[in-house]
């Protein structure tokens, strides 16, 4: 396991809701009718608005925004409507960019504050424009004279973005600024106790992540907090050599986070170092499971290979190299042909499910999805807001599939590192295997001392036999029973 690898995502991401429209499309509604008077049109969006018809109120504001000019005193209403209408319906990336003008150009602070809101929603739910939205507004702009609860959202992602261009002392002001009672207040600490892992302070941040967790007496901490929190704390008590304790934080983690298989992975690792060989090849069984495919670790194969390794299996330790090149063959196969990473389609695969590639690739199909929506609500949506939905959604997905090019060539870069450095360790337990062979049975003298597991039975305990059969409520108590073959 890579050490000092902490708090890996600050911002967790989250799917998001792909047929918010559906209801609407079962309910059968009718072409819609619009009014063809201006003040007519504005009175026929705020009604439907306010009545939750959100296909006539998103409509209606379009019609009237069509026919006016930033310069009128409802412009912004409109637009306001407009947004939160097809957030509604399920378009956020159009809903994004319709706060952003209200918000950006505050021509009307009246409505400044729910365009805001507006803006933290589709940031909190979906996979969204980070780089016009969160990098070209929310990070940079001024906070002016927002309600707490938007300034706490704008201060933090602003210092968080200062902390990640190396402008700490700048970061340190704008966390300062969030209100006291905010929960960002608490996403800060967070941040702040993270980056202290820069210099190596594993006490002094582990202190205080602690304390955040016992301070939450009321239950107010979000639960992505928390799981952060706890990751960090499972990797910092790893990296001090506490395996046990990084164990017991993994498998409190694991509770509301079953859906994460690099999880596993870590307590794999965990268990490899407390000697505990059967349980390390246990959970690395368990990352075969279906569920599990996205996940790109090509040392998974190598800690399989040195558990292995450790009890003298010397023929199943060789097959980690025949899984390991079952699995990542292909992009293998381009690295060593020469093939440019950008035109190898194995390594773009592989990109796009790490955590750095995962954002942008999750965006271009969030708008490939909105824009295949506009087709069944076209009825409802009327041709205008039909056509300019398209519109704003073929230039999207070209200016996120450019992006996401650029993304992956970095994530593709490294991805290809982490495969030749697993094959290349691999090679090198093989090498070390027939040494072994050579000179005895004997463990290897870098071996964590073997902790036999005894598995004890009562009523409520059965053993199955695994055969090939993946439940989500048993992988973590997956154990591999092998013959330790080596002579102490």
């Amino acid at each position: 396991m890579s050490k000092t690898n902490f708090g890996s995502a600050l911002v967790p991401r989250y799917l998001s809701k792909l047929f918010a429209c559906v209801a609407l499309i079962w309910s059968g509604c009718a072409s819609v009718q619009l009014a063809e008077d201006r003040d007519a049109v504005f009175s026929q969006a705020v009604e439907a608005h306010l009545n939750e018809e959100h296909t006539l109120s998103a409509a209606a504001a379009n019609r009237y925004i069509a026919g006016s000019s930033a310069e009128d005193p409802r412009y912004d209403r409109a637009l306001r409507i407009l947004g939160e209408s097809t957030e509604q319906l399920g378009f956020s990336y159009a809903a994004s960019l319709w706060f952003l003008d209200v918000a950006q150009a505050r021509r009307d602070p009246d409505v400044v504050d729910d365009a805001v809101r507006g803006l933290e929603r589709i940031m909190g739910e979906d996979a969204f424009d980070e780089a016009t939205i969160l990098r070209g507004f929310v990070a940079t702009d001024e906070v002016g004279s927002l309600p707490p609860e938007q300034r706490g959202f704008m201060y933090y992602h602003q210092g968080l973005n200062s902390l990640r261009n190396g402008l700490d002392e700048w970061a340190l002001q704008q966390f300062a600024r969030i209100p006291q009672g905010s929960p960002y207040a608490m996403r800060a600490r967070y941040v702040m106790a993270v980056e202290r892992l820069t210099d190596y302070k594993l006490s002094e941040t582990e202190a205080t992540l602690t304390s955040i967790l016992e301070g939450d007496r009321d239950g107010r901490l979000p639960e992505d907090l928390r799981r952060d929190i706890q990751r960090t704390l499972a990797r910092i008590a790893f990296e001090q050599g506490r395996y046990r304790d990084a164990l017991a934080q993994y498998q409190e983690l694991r509770k509301n986070a079953v859906e994460d298989p690099s999880l596993l992975l870590e307590m794999a690792w965990s268990h490899y170092y407390l000697g505990e060989y059967e349980r390390a090849l246990g959970l690395l069984i368990a990352l075969d499971a279906p569920a599990y495919s996205s996940l790109i670790a090509p040392e998974r194969f190598m800690l399989e290979a040195l558990s292995l390794r450790s009890i003298c299996q010397f023929e199943p330790a060789r097959n980690a190299a025949v899984r390991l090149r079952k699995a990542y063959g292909d992009a293998l196969d381009d690295l060593y042909r020469g093939v440019p990473l950008l035109e190898s389609e194995s390594l773009r695969r592989a990109a796009r499910l790490r955590t750095g590639g995962r954002g942008i690739g999750e965006f271009r199909v969030r708008l490939e999805t909105e824009l295949a929506m506009i087709e069944d609500l076209e009825d409802d949506l009327g041709q205008e807001l039909s056509d300019r939905l398209r519109q704003i959604y073929s230039e999207g997905i070209v200016e996120a599939s450019r992006r996401e090019d650029a993304e992956l060539g970095k994530e593709m870069a490294a991805v290809s590192e982490e495969l030749l450095n697993a094959e290349e360790g691999v090679r090198l337990i093989l090498h070390e295997l027939g040494v072994a062979l050579l000179r005895g049975r004997r463990r290897p003298a870098d071996a964590p001392p073997r902790m036999r597991i005894e598995e004890s039975f009562g009523p409520d305990q059965i053993l199955f036999v695994f055969q090939g059969e993946f439940w989500t409520d048993e992988l973590d108590d997956l154990v591999v029973t092998m013959e330790d073959r080596c002579i102490d």
